[in-house]
């Protein structure tokens, strides 16, 4: 069972369907020790009383990407490995939009997951691996059941916006949001929604350009505003 603070948002949206081939990935094909080591509970001081709560997933240099809403209005951030271990973090990229932003932590987790450069399809198979109320690092086994583009609205509810992205099939909870979908050849985006209407469905965002490169990626070192608490 995991639980906690945190909000895994079920957010009023249109999904348009966008075709594609069946796609290949299987579970079979990941390492799961190197995934479970790269994923991290993120914790975010700043909006109220709360903790809001979500995953992030270790990339390369010292990068985590989770969920923006997850960190919207923090003043404070902390990376919790599977470990214990808690070190620091500092937003660098966020994109209220989308609903992604990239951490960068003060003390890297021990190991880092790729990124796939080829987009995932349905019928492509993978891990979501999600903290356990013990600190322990459960890996679930996920179908990609559609490529979509979503239709919805910022994380403050404010502009109307397209995220394109997956259905896929997995239980999703509470604190959940920020996960990265694992499928052969590295992370193809996070999960950022949990289905209303059909039980233990979520929705992943994929992930934009200056995430998938990696030379982009190293040039966000600078922390950058997080904006109002949703």
């Amino acid at each position: 069972m995991r639980s906690g603070a945190g909000t895994l948002v079920a957010a009023t949206a249109t999904v348009l369907v966008v075709g594609g081939s069946l796609g290949c990935s299987s579970p079979a094909d990941l390492d799961r020790e190197q995934i479970a080591d790269a994923t991290v509970r993120v914790r975010a001081e700043g909006c109220g009383p709360r903790t809001e709560l979500g995953v992030g997933t270790a990339v390369d240099d010292g990068l985590v990407i989770t969920a923006a809403h997850v960190v919207a209005g923090s003043s404070v951030i902390d990376l919790v490995d599977g470990s214990g271990t808690t070190a620091r973090a500092a937003v660098v990229l966020f994109d209220p939009e989308l609903d992604v932003a990239a951490l960068r932590a003060s003390v890297a987790p021990d190991n880092a997951v790729a990124l796939r450069e080829r987009r995932a399809e349905a019928g492509d198979r993978g891990l979501v691996a999600l903290p356990a109320d013990d600190g322990s690092i459960e890996l679930l086994e996920v179908d990609v059941v559609q490529r979509v583009t979503i239709r919805t609205t910022d994380i403050y509810r404010e502009a109307d916006v397209e995220r394109p992205g997956l259905r896929i099939a997995v239980a999703a909870e509470p604190g959940d949001s920020g996960a990265m979908l694992q499928l052969s050849g590295g992370g193809a985006g996070i999960v950022w929604s949990r289905s209303l209407t059909t039980p233990d469905q979520a929705w992943t965002v994929d992930l934009p350009p200056e995430l998938l490169d990696r030379s982009a990626r190293r040039t966000l070192t600078e922390p950058v505003d997080t904006g109002p608490c949703p």
